[in-house]
């Protein structure tokens, strides 16, 4: 691995080395009035205030890619670029890409933004710029970027899923640690409406799981329930809103793959005799018409446009939040527990990775202005400034009290494009100890919501460990073996998808089929596909922190 940007870049902050103290921790705000000192050096050839603000002398312009997010609305509109221009001298003009095939074709031509926020680009896009030294190492201008140079020494393991092969980090992260966030990933929920006018109860059990459903198809068309219900809606093979919530019901944890990561060994679900109860059980619901054929051909589109009509086509599925949130007719879903199974397990609910994103802030070689880059991104790890890329504009989203305290907000009305926030599509630096301590979040006392529902409900069906597999850097194995794993990764998945899609639809029995199924999964590279996957993991282990 090498880096030409690490070379040019010396030259550049060979000018100054600043002192002084670490800025504390991410509660910790930055002076907002502070002005750069009357014999604080300039950087960035003459343009960059080593302290203080504005981070540049006079205006200048960094053009900064980004992916399209629909929940953004028109992002030129959002406010914090008019905020950034104001505080910094610094203007934005933004390159939004509208999927990733556009992200790769400029990672392929090499026609750079200044800087990169999250671009949804291949990991190996991205791996193979910085190879080429077209995004310059971190390392060299930490010293301008304090609050994140403790961020990574005091979250060493965190740091690792930032730092790549040669020991260097090329980006600053989006790290907002939430538990009840990164600790669940898709709640359970039932239409608490239809349950009422139908005088039932949540149902604690797949036996009564099933007969709640079929009580829905049994009344489309009486008060609220349309006559087009679909009474169990997943989006069969996806991590979000899939099948794998109910495979955790009976015991079975698979996190929106069929591979878990135990004790440090990378083992498959796919092949466990567990998993054919669950099947069978979903099986069953299809054949009920509980499960709709949609469910294997619908998009993600499709699939939003069905959770979060108003009112309501679904019974019951599974979301990160809550989407069908009605505010002009009153709340009609609420989260409920993982079922109890015949089989006596323990039933699970999933959680996602404790984890960070961490290169939605890259700085190209074509950058004329590194350091003021920096301090940008320094700017942006500050609680406000997090507060507002995360969750949106002050006083919608979140207020400041009197204890110096912020309070989250939940509007109610239609959030113009400027108030949005950038969440995971920009960066951002909310640790535990802000949650924990200066975050109030009165939803935690609120029934029926996502904070709520983890404390009250999901947190006792975790898994005891953590069984998913941990996010890694690019160029752990060979380009032979990126590309075999890669190769074996498909052909697997497609025939594990294809089958238990026949299975759960009628065209197969999973008992009859099951040794079958699990002999071709040998033939197609099984445990070759684990030794890779177990490679892989064994060299991020000793990766330095």
């Amino acid at each position: 691995m090498r880096s030409k940007g690490a070379r040019w870049i010396a030259g550049v902050l060979s000018i100054a080395i600043i002192g002084g103290a670490l800025i504390g921790c991410t509660g910790t705000k930055q002076d907002e009035g502070n002005k750069p000192a009357a014999d604080s050096p300039l950087l960035d050839g003459g343009i960059t205030n080593a302290t203080g603000f504005p981070i540049t002398k006079e205006p200048i312009t960094l053009t900064v890619g980004i992916a399209y997010g629909a929940h953004m609305g028109d992002i030129t509109k959002n406010n914090i670029w008019k905020k950034i221009e104001e505080k910094t001298n610094i203007k934005i003009n933004l390159k939004v890409y509208s999927d990733a095939e556009k992200a790769n074709l400029m990672f392929s031509s090499r026609d750079y933004p200044d800087i990169g926020f999250r671009m949804d680009a291949s990991g190996q896009a991205m791996s193979d710029a910085i190879d080429a030294g077209d995004i310059v190492s971190m390392d060299d201008l930490l010293q301008y970027a304090p609050t994140w140079k403790k961020f990574f020494e005091t979250n060493p393991e965190l740091k690792k899923q930032a730092i790549m092969p040669d020991g260097k980090l090329y980006g600053f992260p989006y790290a907002v640690l939430n538990e009840t966030s990164y600790n669940l990933r898709d709640q359970w929920f039932i239409n608490q409406k239809w349950l009422d006018e139908l005088g039932l109860q949540i149902p604690t059990t797949t036996e009564e799981f099933k007969n709640v459903l079929m009580a829905f198809k049994q009344n489309a068309g009486k008060g609220s329930i349309p006559q087009n219900v679909i009474p169990y809606y997943i989006l069969y093979g996806n991590n979000i809103g899939g099948q794998f919530d109910m495979y955790g019901t009976f015991g079975v944890y698979a996190p929106g793959s069929y591979y878990i990561v135990e004790d440090g060994k990378y083992k498959s679900q796919a092949t466990n005799p567990d998993l054919k109860e669950p099947i069978k059980f979903m099986a069953d619901l299809y054949k009920n018409g509980l499960i709709v054929p949609e469910a294997f051909t619908d998009d993600w589109g499709r699939y939003t446009a069905a959770i979060s009509s108003t009112p309501p086509l679904v019974g019951s599925m599974t979301s990160f939040v809550d989407q069908g949130q009605n505010f002009k007719d009153g709340k009609w879903w609420t989260p409920m527990a993982p079922l109890k199974s015949p089989n006596g397990k323990d039933p699970l609910i999933r959680r996602q990775t404790k984890s960070i994103w961490p290169r939605n802030f890259v700085i190209f070689k074509n950058n004329k202005y590194p350091v003021a880059s920096a301090r940008l991104a320094e700017l942006l790890a500050d609680p406000e400034w997090s507060l507002t890329e995360n969750f949106g504009s002050e006083g919608i989203w979140w207020k400041k009290n009197a204890d110096g305290k912020y309070e989250l907000l939940n509007p109610t009305s239609e959030v113009a494009d400027a108030d949005k926030p950038l969440s995971n599509y920009g960066i951002a630096l909310l640790d535990e100890e802000m949650f924990n301590d200066k975050i109030v979040n009165d939803n935690f006392t609120k029934e029926g919501t996502r904070e709520w529902a983890y404390v009250h409900i999901y947190k006792k069906y975790l898994p005891a460990k953590d069984l998913n597999y941990p996010p890694l850097p690019s160029g752990l194995l060979s380009d032979m073996e990126k590309q075999r794993m890669t190769d074996l990764g498909q052909s697997l998945n497609d025939y594990i998808k294809t089958t238990i899609a026949n299975w759960i639809s009628g065209k197969g029995d999973v008992d009859a089929d099951w040794d079958a199924y699990t002999k071709k999964l040998q033939q197609l590279g099984l445990d070759e596909y684990i030794e890779l996957n177990q490679k892989q993991l064994d060299a991020a282990s000793k990766l330095g922190g």
